[in-house]
């Protein structure tokens, strides 16, 4: 059984251009979002798939740089791009996360893996994270199925959208987080975005693994901290740099 991670990425962005390669902790969002899917126990491999525009070489410069692995594909039909990595690396299940949620929480990552191959599911999902937080695990049959037969625009950009709509041809599951946070959001579109992260960043320190627990304390002691992005408007569902935003 083999688990692939796939981490979507690019340059172009229509709030914060670049904002993969912007600084977190650190170091560029992406290399921290890799160095945290580290701890991840149930996935095999991770990758990134870019696209095969001029502007993304620097993110391919950087993971190459670094020792990562990188696929390149078509920059708007996302669903061609990763079932064609996912081809390549002969995944039975495909683990899908965008590099602008790079506090995507590592444990539900990894429940979510667990139940898709006990239960055989087509697809699993998490509700009731903050937004940012949420992947989502497909099985290869339903990507093969839907990079064959998905034909609107939306659903090669947004790669899932046809497993989604079809529940009588694949078997869906979804799994809800504990109570609590669920408004707050944590992913990566706006620079005030990026500021609260860096700010959750330096709060919690150089603890190596921390997820939603943590951050459910972190707000129980300083509420105030999380104001900062609050009235900003949340991207509709499919209007994403990245296809999918948790």
């Amino acid at each position: 059984m083999r688990i692939l991670g796939v981490i979507q990425a690019r340059m172009g962005s229509k709030r914060l251009p670049g904002k993969v390669l912007a600084k977190l902790n650190g170091k560029p969002l992406l290399l921290f979002l890799l160095e945290r899917l580290k701890f991840s126990r149930r996935v095999d491999k991770f990758l990134v798939a870019t696209s095969t525009l001029p502007e993304d070489d620097p993110i391919v410069d950087l993971l190459r740089d670094n020792g990562y692995q990188v696929f390149r594909g078509h920059h708007l039909d996302v669903l061609d791009r990763i079932y064609k990595a996912s081809s390549l690396y002969g995944a039975d299940f495909v683990v899908r996360i965008t590099a602008d949620n790079p506090l995507t929480d590592i444990g539900y990552m990894d429940e979510a893996v667990l139940i898709a191959v006990l239960s055989k599911a087509d697809y699993v999902g998490i509700v009731g994270l903050p937004i940012g937080m949420a992947c989502e695990v497909v099985s290869f049959r339903a990507l093969k199925e839907a990079y064959l037969e998905a034909k609107a625009p939306y659903q090669r950009e947004h790669v899932t959208p046809y497993i989604n709509e079809n529940p009588d041809r694949f078997k869906v599951v979804y799994i809800k987080a504990e109570e609590g946070l669920k408004e707050l959001r944590l992913t990566v579109d706006y620079p005030e975005d990026l500021e609260l992260l860096r700010r959750i960043c330096k709060r919690i320190g150089d603890k190596s693994f921390w997820g939603l627990e943590d951050l459910k304390e972190l707000f129980r002691n300083d509420p105030n901290l999380f104001l900062l992005n609050r009235d900003l408007p949340q991207r509709d569902k499919f209007d994403v740099d990245e296809g999918w935003g948790g």
